[in-house]
C-alpha cells in the first residue's frame, strides 16, 4: 500500500524588508507531505525571486524559537523569516 500524503498548514511571518517585498506580513500555506523551513522559503523565493538574494543573511524561527533551515515542519507551525537587524 503506497504512503498516504498528508496536508499540513503552516503560518508564515515576514519581517522588515521581507514584509515590503512580499507585500504582507503574514500568510498561511498548505503543503502535502512534510517539508523543511528551507523548502518553505524556496517556495516563496520561486514565487518572488527578489527574496532569494536575502537567503544567506536570514534567520528562521519555528514556533517563536530560532530553528535550523533543515527543521521539518508540522501542521500548525508558525514560521518566521527574520532579516538582519541594523541601526545605531
Amino acid at each position: 500500500m503506497p504512503p498516504v500524503s498528508q496536508t499540513i498548514r503552516v503560518k508564515v511571518l515576514f519581517f522588515g524588508r521581507l514584509k515590503e517585498i512580499v507585500g504582507h506580513a503574514e500568510e498561511s500555506l498548505e503543503f502535502t507531505d512534510a517539508s523543511s523551513i528551507e523548502q518553505l522559503f524556496a517556495h516563496f523565493a520561486a514565487r518572488i525571486p527578489e527574496l532569494a538574494k536575502f537567503r544567506t543573511s536570514l534567520v528562521a524561527s519555528r514556533n517563536q524559537e530560532f530553528a535550523a533551515w533543515e527543521t521539518p515542519l508540522r501542521a500548525g507551525d508558525e514560521v518566521a523569516f527574520l532579516p538582519p537587524v541594523s541601526g545605531g
